[in-house]
């Protein structure tokens, strides 16, 4: 069986660096760029990166200073998995346990295991930032209040979560321990071999592919999206731009890793989410003979995927109604509405 030694010794490119970007103050269109974008520094001088730079012991402390007490997921897995979030052999289940505790037990045990060389796997998956961590948002600030996102903290000891999207754009700012990200555009979703729809150890369905031992045999087209990837190292103070629906493998190299990541929408919040109409499409064409998909797949592209600002231009404008590109709020509101009658039917 064909398998490389490691990820980390393939000569990915780099992903784009800029070392000019500081809380509230970004390049022209940085936020909205469609490639990744390594930030050097640019959270170096939040009070939680300056707090947690001495030891993983002061990392600890900083985060319990703004704990709220209320349970947080914690999730173990055993030395054996090292690191690696993912299925049990059967793919019925996950090779790690959850178990909501309160966050101080769950700091406790990471550092009582950060000398043992083969440690279990410890984390706290993205949680609200608001409700568990009342005023580190305030604290440190990374400037974006004028998109209004939602903050998350990470919290892990040595974890590689698997390569997975998230539909929100974020700007991921590494706070303690060193992070390596490997990246892959959207359109390799096919080469990176996703798992089970609506069943992931996260939620949002990950890549089958081991990026430490790589089965080549099981899955040959993951050579093709490695010629498409990039890595982004962080250290800490250091942030990564990752646009929306770009994959990417997390790995966590210290004892202690906490990432703070804050996610945002370029649409409106009146707007669907476009995962429900994927499952939709899924229950209604994907049935369908070839023929008629390839006709659905014409009229999408015309309605949905090839947009033109203020099309139609053949429909009178206060008759456009749901044709109308983009959707104003009451359009959308109309939609929802057709679809929810239309469900119930």
């Amino acid at each position: 069986m064909e398998r490389e030694v490691c990820l980390a010794t393939w000569d990915l490119p780099p992903a784009t660096e800029r070392s000019d970007c500081r809380p509230g103050v970004f390049p022209e269109n940085l936020l909205q760029s469609n490639e990744p974008v390594v930030l050097r520094g640019f959270c170096r001088d939040f009070p939680a990166v300056q707090a947690c730079a001495s030891s993983s012991r002061d990392a600890a402390a900083y985060l319990n200073a703004f704990y709220s007490g209320l349970p947080v997921n914690a999730s173990y897995g055993p030395p054996e998995i090292e690191g690696r979030v993912f299925y049990n052999e059967a793919v019925n289940g996950f090779n790690f346990r959850n178990e909501r505790i309160d966050l101080r037990c769950l700091l406790q045990q990471m550092l009582d295991c950060s000398d043992i060389e083969d440690p279990p796997t410890l984390y706290m998956a993205s949680t609200d930032v608001t409700r568990w961590f009342p005023g580190f948002a305030k604290e440190n600030s990374a400037g974006l209040e004028n998109l209004a996102p939602i903050g998350f903290l990470w919290v892990g000891n040595r974890t590689r979560v698997a390569a997975h999207y998230d539909y929100p754009h974020n700007l991921a700012c590494n706070i303690a321990g060193r992070r390596r990200f490997t990246l892959f555009p959207p359109q390799q979703i096919a080469n990176l071999y996703p798992g089970p729809l609506g069943f992931a150890p996260g939620g949002q369905e990950i890549s089958m592919v081991d990026f430490r031992q790589p089965d080549f045999e099981q899955f040959p087209n993951f050579r093709q999206a490695l010629e498409n990837a990039q890595v982004a190292e962080l250290n800490p103070g250091d942030a990564l731009f990752l646009p929306g629906m770009w994959w990417h493998h997390v790995e966590g190299l210290d004892a202690i890793n906490i990432l703070y990541s804050h996610w945002w929408n370029d649409s409106p919040d009146y707007l669907g989410a476009p995962n429900t109409a994927l499952l939709h499409a899924m229950l209604s064409l994907r049935g369908l003979s070839p023929e008629l998909r390839a006709a659905w797949k014409s009229v999408f592209n015309h309605y949905v995927f090839d947009p033109v600002e203020g099309r139609p231009t053949h429909i009178p404008a206060s008759a456009r109604g749901l044709y109308q590109e983009p959707l104003d709020a009451d359009a959308a509101q109309m939609l929802r509405a057709d679809l929810l009658r239309r469900l119930k039917n």
